[in-house]
């Protein structure tokens, strides 16, 4: 029997965290995405919502695989590994997956003198895996991981996952410039849940910044055939009613196939 899928969003916000009582009920921590299948989990982005995962991770007090992924080396997406508790714990195995140069970079962020130790040096079993966009790999058995080259300044990887008859893409921090949208849609073609990166409300992108809009999810996300596209990666000054006026006006102009994630909901596929 095929294994279910849980796909949770633990950060949703861009750039920094916004705590504010006016951006709490979509959510202010930075990007952070779980995937849950059986008893392993695999992560994309280590934003500070990691550190809520964490804590909920490391509550059972059993062993636990995990995959963490890393779209890109920007601080809101690295943040939270300063307060990721299963790092302390030796039951922890974390695979580590970005692109050339990932452990040392990590180790300049989080080491002296701007932390106490590394990632490396908590507790947990780490290991880290050198990945090149265009190159898949298997994390697990019955599990493959396809990469492509984002449109970011600084580059980013945008990551999919096929297994178990199911599929989910995360797409965050891509701006669709050049043949980019040809080459995500091709890349998400067919998948159940594509994570989207909507930093940027319809007429506010800002070219060369490296984002998009949920107009654009919805364009790639017809295209490609996908099931639904999950918006994410907020501007961090778009508060709670902004957002649901957006969201509302997406549900209307696309049929239901654009949803926006607020911290703590639930995918399951």
């Amino acid at each position: 029997m095929a294994a279910a899928w849980r796909v949770t969003a633990w950060g949703v916000r861009g750039a920094f965290p916004r705590m504010e009582a006016a951006f709490s009920r979509y959510g202010g921590n930075t990007s952070c995405f779980c995937l849950e299948r059986g008893e392993d989990a695999l992560i994309f982005d280590a934003g500070s919502g990691l550190a809520g995962l964490g804590e909920a991770l490391a509550a059972g007090g059993r062993r636990r695989l995990l995959h963490l992924m890393i779209s890109h080396f920007h601080l809101d997406h690295l943040m939270g590994l300063a307060a990721f508790r299963p790092l302390s714990l030796p039951e922890t195995e974390l695979h580590i997956y970005g692109e050339p140069g990932l452990q040392a970079r990590l180790d300049r962020l989080f080491g002296p003198p701007y932390w106490p130790l590394t990632v490396g040096q908590q507790g947990a079993r780490v290991l880290f895996h050198e990945v090149e966009p265009g190159q898949t790999f298997s994390p697990e058995p019955g599990l493959r991981a396809s990469t492509l080259r984002g449109v970011h300044p600084g580059g980013s990887i945008l990551y999919r996952l096929d297994g178990d008859g199911k599929s989910v893409v995360y797409g965050l921090d891509c701006e669709m410039a050049g043949d980019m949208a040809a080459r995500l849609t091709a890349f998400a073609r067919g998948a159940d849940l594509l994570i989207w990166d909507g930093c940027a409300a319809p007429g506010m992108l800002r070219p060369g910044w490296g984002h998009a809009t949920w107009e654009q999810g919805a364009a790639v996300g017809r295209a490609a055939g996908v099931g639904l596209v999950w918006v994410t990666h907020y501007a961090r000054d778009y508060d709670d009613a902004f957002l649901r006026a957006q969201e509302e006006r997406a549900a209307a102009e696309t049929g239901g196939l654009c949803r926006f994630a607020r911290e703590g909901t639930v995918i399951e596929l």
